[in-house]
């Protein structure tokens, strides 16, 4: 599982038939327990190895991201392992990630970061990343430049249905980023 609070009571939420959004102190009270009662059938809360753990067959279900399960699956295919790894979403739904490119107000040169931005605006550059670790693009300049196999992966590009399915963590309180902690803690420590 991710080692990532956020993401695993989004997931316990959905799983309850709440939105990833869901602050409800009550619901995420049943998001403890559900998260508890599962914790004795997972191997670990990782964040980090689980990519080569999966290309190398140690564990066969992650809870991570779809960016990773692609490296992963490019990984074991060069190591000529006989498996595949494919991502699903669960019928639920599922916690949607975005990365995003900021400057820090205090950045020593913030017309070079406007520059790399607008460098990795153009198509063909935005293309070239996710070619390269598969994550998903909003770009629509560089469509065309994505290979064909990767616009076809539906971990990547999900279709509208599962587009439908998926959230955004929303930004917490300090007092709910408190008490998710707390909880967060409670479980970790098997309390």
């Amino acid at each position: 599982m991710l080692d990532s609070a956020g993401e695993l009571f989004a997931a316990a939420l959905m799983y309850l038939g709440y939105s990833a959004s869901d602050v409800d102190h009550k619901h995420w009270g049943e998001a403890v327990a559900v998260i508890k009662k599962a914790k004795p059938y997972w191997a670990a809360f990782n964040s980090s190895s689980y990519i080569k753990e999966l290309t190398v067959g140690n564990i066969w279900v992650v809870h991570g991201y779809s960016n990773d399960i692609f490296q992963a699956d490019v990984d074991a295919h060069a190591a000529g392992r006989k498996f595949r790894i494919l991502q699903s979403v669960p019928k639920e739904g599922a916690v949607l990630g975005l990365d995003n490119m900021v400057i820090d107000k205090s950045a020593a040169r913030p017309d070079l970061a406007l520059k790399f931005m607008n460098f990795m605006l153009e198509g063909q550059n935005s293309a070239e990343l996710t070619n390269l670790v598969g994550s998903g693009n909003p770009n629509a300049a560089a469509v065309k430049f994505i290979k064909p196999e990767i616009l076809k992966y539906p971990g990547i590009f999900p279709d509208k249905a599962v587009q439908a399915k998926l959230e955004q963590v929303p930004e917490l309180t300090g007092a709910q980023r408190r008490l998710l902690n707390k909880l967060w803690t409670e479980i970790k420590a098997g309390r």
